[in-house]
């Protein structure tokens, strides 16, 4: 009789304590870097300040695509994505993670996609849509949606699978994809 009690204090607790520190979908950030704003120029200085991080080759010379392979930071991470559009503005952004990290558990389970909505949950506050996924006979897992007229973030599982590995997908709305900018004669 005691324990449900004790857990619903617990989460009374967390709930309020995830509200007060949470932040506009719009202001939600990926490695320090604002999406809803940030272009080109601005995530490749960023990624080269704070370091720990390679450029892929094949996107140096790219206008539409960058891709940052993890070094010495954010070591439970494969990569870091970003997509633009012709004017130079970030569309989209995805973080890969490894299936195996230490960051969220101090033990060598699997990454959950609970996990690592948990950290997002900490900076913009709870999910918008939780949806319930799996298929074939796999086990079903939770993927997590944020959404508002300028971001969408998802947390969910390669292949809409449980054993796909977890990302966090971030699409700016604002901006097209396929815009592109004329310059005026």
């Amino acid at each position: 009789m005691l324990k449900p009690l004790y857990y619903f204090t617990f989460l009374l607790l967390f709930a309020s304590q995830v509200s007060w520190a949470a932040v506009p979908i719009k202001d939600v950030t990926l490695l320090g870097i604002k999406l809803s704003d940030s272009n080109l120029d601005k995530v490749r200085e960023h990624m080269w300040d704070i370091g720990g991080f390679l450029q892929d080759r094949s996107t140096v010379k790219q206008r539409n695509i960058d891709k940052f392979f993890t070094s010495s930071n954010l070591k439970e991470s494969s990569y870091v994505k970003f997509r633009y559009n012709n004017a130079g503005y970030v569309t989209s952004a995805i973080q890969l993670y490894r299936p195996i990290s230490i960051h969220h558990k101090n033990s060598r389970n699997p990454i959950q996609t609970r996990d690592v909505a948990l950290d997002i949950i900490r900076q913009i506050g709870e999910p918008t849509q939780v949806l319930s996924k799996g298929w074939g006979g796999s086990p079903n897992y939770r993927s997590y949606i944020w959404k508002d007229e300028y971001i969408t973030v998802i947390v969910d599982r390669e292949g809409g699978e449980i054993f796909g590995r977890v990302f966090v997908k971030f699409i700016v709305n604002k901006q097209d994809p396929f815009y592109v900018e004329v310059l005026e004669q």
